[in-house]
């Protein structure tokens, strides 16, 4: 039976990190690194957020909503 080689690296499951596997115990994450790593996981909701927000401003409700904004300052 052909048995894979377990690779050298693993990714670290908060920051995304490659880790060395004999380390993974010792590893830290960077509070960069880790917001880095979150903000690629959730690229897409803010893309659809984006999508949502810009098509939401072009109704008459949201010119409206920008309007008054600029005239309550």
């Amino acid at each position: 039976m052909f048995v894979f080689p377990q690779p050298q690296y693993m990714p670290c499951a908060e920051c995304g990190a490659s880790v060395p596997r004999h380390q993974t115990e010792h590893h830290v994450c960077g509070d960069e690194r880790r917001l880095d790593y979150e903000l690629i996981q959730l690229r897409a909701e803010v893309d659809a957020f984006d999508q949502q927000l810009a098509g939401y401003l072009q109704t008459l409700q949201g010119r409206f909503e920008v309007w008054y904004a600029a005239n309550r300052r």
